[in-house]
């Protein structure tokens, strides 16, 4: 990842801390959307704002996350004064999930998946994050195994908090099944394609 990166991923996990349910969630996507970009350009290879708009978009009801946000809104408050822990480990997870999402995007980008296919990765990023148990805390706590990642280290401070909260995070069998995912896709549309009548 970037070192351009490192800070909006960061601000994503610390974005957890507003105590509003809507507006945390907003500046986490708003973050991690500027650590796309700053990755992408890092890179020579800046993506689009549909490409953008994709990769971070809210997929929940908007109906079901308003419901949501009046009914939390007083218990969130009241867990981060009495049950502090959980908002630390929101910090924490969304951070990881953060930075793994900028490390499938530019898994996607070197394959040539980005930002052609940005529906696509989108799906597979939900599915790999659905499937695995990503979260750093419940994997310490859990006992489970870190996977090295294989690739060089990140520079600085903040890049090897971040990598070494992808290791925690399992970010190795999480990226295989992200980029399987992708390949079943193309697969998957490619043979349709090729079933196809053609024209006359």
């Amino acid at each position: 990842m970037s070192p351009a990166a490192h800070p909006h991923v960061i601000l994503a996990g610390v974005a957890m801390v507003v105590p509003l349910p809507i507006l945390d969630d907003w500046l986490s996507r708003k973050a991690l959307r500027r650590a796309l970009q700053a990755d992408a350009e890092a890179c020579g290879q800046p993506l689009d704002e549909a490409t953008l708009d994709v990769l971070t978009e809210d997929r929940s009801n908007m109906l079901v996350g308003c419901l949501r946000a009046a009914i939390f809104w007083p218990v969130k408050k009241l867990f981060r004064t009495v049950l502090w822990f959980l908002t630390v480990k929101d910090v924490i997870d969304i951070a990881a999930r953060s930075a793994e999402v900028v490390a499938m995007a530019r898994i996607a980008r070197e394959r040539g998946w980005l930002p052609g296919r940005a529906s696509d990765v989108r799906d597979a990023m939900e599915v790999s994050f659905g499937r695995h148990r990503w979260s750093p805390v419940t994997r310490f706590i859990m006992r489970y195994p870190r996977p090295p990642l294989g690739e060089p280290a990140d520079e600085g401070a903040l890049g090897g908090l971040l990598q070494g909260l992808r290791k925690q995070a399992g970010a190795v069998p999480m990226e295989e099944m992200f980029v399987e995912r992708v390949r079943a896709s193309v697969a998957g549309e490619l043979a349709t394609a090729l079933e196809s009548p053609s024209p006359g």
